[in-house]
């Protein structure tokens, strides 16, 4: 299953619809940047670029149209963080490659440096799927932020699966086969101080809650008033 399969399926997308931008967008796109740009970067933007709850609910991909541009210092920039605090881009050099790195602009006091955000571009795609499915992309989402015990870190640990292709030893990213997500934070100490979820299946997101049994700060189902009639109708 590739990058833009596990997308689809954590949506919910259909596998023969289209949503993303045609092929002479793109097309008009290189000739107004005056470059060739990767494969997968045309992939992605061609197959899932308009698809709104994917990439526009939180952070932003920026469209062909009049966004996309280079930085004074040649990273093509083509995402920005939902304040506009990070940018994140691809070198001008490694635009040859097909499947190129990208880096992450975090713009601090204390430096303003491109950082590697993921080793390829499908990786970054994949990430900020999920990144913005638990901030709202997905249906059924939900946070936490605070100290989480161990034994329920253990117990996602053995349910879900590990994405070590993104994730970093202070934010681990863990699935079911990508039909619902779990991304954990950690801090310096290994102790996990926030949870991130979401999927688009409500009988996978009640066995999350399950098995992560918190004060949630949010959950999707707080925008439900139904959900909750029918909560107290049971009891």
């Amino acid at each position: 299953m590739n990058y833009i399969q596990k997308i689809k399926r954590l949506y919910k997308l259909s596998e023969t619809e289209n949503y993303g931008f045609s092929n002479e967008e793109m097309i008009a796109l290189e000739k107004q940047l005056e470059v060739k740009l990767p494969v997968k970067f045309k992939e992605y933007y061609q197959e899932l670029g308009k698809e709104e709850n994917l990439n526009y609910v939180y952070n932003r991909l920026l469209k062909p149209d009049d966004e996309i541009e280079f930085s004074d210092d040649d990273f093509l920039v083509f995402y920005e963080e939902n304040q506009n605090v990070v940018i994140w881009g691809i070198k001008k050099e490694d635009l040859v490659k097909d499947n190129p790195p990208v880096y992450g602009n975090y713009d601090t006091i204390e430096k303003s440096d491109w950082e590697i955000e993921t080793q390829t571009t499908e990786d970054f795609f994949l990430m900020m799927a999920i990144y913005n499915g638990t901030f709202g992309g997905l249906q059924y989402n939900g946070n936490f932020i605070g100290e989480i015990d161990a034994e329920m870190v253990k117990k996602v640990q053995e349910k879900w699966i590990l994405v070590p292709e993104i994730s970093r030893d202070n934010q681990k990213i863990y699935t079911d086969d990508f039909y619902d997500v779990i991304s954990l934070s950690f801090d310096k100490n290994n102790n996990c101080t926030a949870a991130f979820i979401g999927t688009s299946d409500q009988e996978r997101f009640d066995s999350i809650l399950d098995v992560i049994d918190i004060d949630w700060s949010y959950l999707s189902y707080d925008d439900d008033e139904e959900y909750y009639e029918d909560e107290e109708n049971e009891d």
